[in-house]
């Protein structure tokens, strides 16, 4: 059966009851529409997830001594990587109370000279020998380690819980991409990279209530992944896009942070492009011209 509309083209009848079960469907429908858009939001949340320092906007990595006018701008960031040795809980403190993370700096592939308390407890078999000879850096005085070592790795413990003691609930883990850079035979990167990952389960053993923020060890981040909050990426540049080992390493990082990692990016140079490409990442960007001892 059909009408005929004002055009005189004819349609079809619909009864009331047929209207009634169309206006019940579309209803259903739009219900299913509402639920897929809500079950779509929840997915892409729980993909882009937050991780516990992600909320951080501002970091700060100072090494000299804590004058009243560096701890005065440090208290201004969000994040300071800062030389556990040289500060007083009171001053760890300090700077928690004004809304800082301090974060413990902490040299794991390298033992520098100037940190006598460690080289004071390292046994000659700490050292990583290649070639039966020690590896020196002699730009900062410091020697490659062998995280292979329960000797080496319990003298870092150590100096975690030593810094822990003084309020810090943040270590910052420097060197770890010596594993990538210096260690010269693929067996023994190796077995340097699965001691590492080791030494963080073991730090989360003993200090679960600890933030881990890695610098750099591109290839041992997929493993090490698991026990990190953050990532530093020292001597970043705007220019990653034109370089094929950065922009890879720009979507391994990225994966990361979609997970929670948060992701902080360091440039030695005043350069424009460098912030305006981190933002775009939400890379959390510091620059740095006159090095860690100085701070703008």
């Amino acid at each position: 059966m059909y009408n005929i509309d004002n055009s005189g083209n004819p349609y079809p009848y619909i009864t009331p009851k047929e209207g009634a079960a169309m206006k019940t469907a579309g209803l259903a429908s739009a219900a299913a529409l509402c639920v897929g858009a809500v079950i779509f939001v929840l997915c892409t949340l729980q993909a882009q997830a937050k991780g516990p320092l992600q909320h951080i906007q501002s970091f700060a990595i100072y090494y000299a001594e804590p004058s009243e006018q560096a701890l005065a701008a440090l208290k201004k960031t969000g994040l300071a990587i800062i030389e556990p040795q040289l500060y007083t809980p009171q001053q760890v403190a300090g700077l928690q109370e004004a809304g800082t993370l301090p974060a413990a700096y902490l040299s794991v592939m390298e033992s520098p000279s100037w940190n006598e308390t460690r080289m004071g407890r390292l046994q000659p078999g700490d050292y990583l020998l290649q070639g039966g000879e020690r590896t020196h850096f002699a730009a900062w005085d410091s020697y490659l380690m062998d995280l292979r070592q329960a000797s080496y790795r319990q003298v870092l413990l150590d100096e975690i819980g030593a810094a822990a003691e003084k309020g810090f609930t943040a270590v910052f883990l420097d060197t770890v991409g010596d594993i990538d850079e210096y260690v010269q035979e693929p067996a023994l990167r190796e077995e340097q990279r699965r001691s590492y990952v080791a030494f963080l389960r073991e730090v989360k053993a003993r200090f679960p209530g600890v933030f881990l923020i890695q610098n750099r060890g591109f290839d041992s981040l997929a493993a090490s992944a698991p026990y990190l909050q953050g990532f530093l990426w020292e001597d970043w540049r705007g220019e990653w896009r034109q370089d094929e080992w950065s922009a890879k390493q720009v979507e391994l990082v990225r994966r990361y942070q979609r997970k929670g990692l948060a992701v902080f990016a360091v440039s030695s140079r005043s350069e424009p492009k460098d912030a305006r490409e981190a933002g775009r990442l939400r890379f959390v960007h510091l620059e740095t011209p006159s090095g860690y001892d100085t701070l703008k």
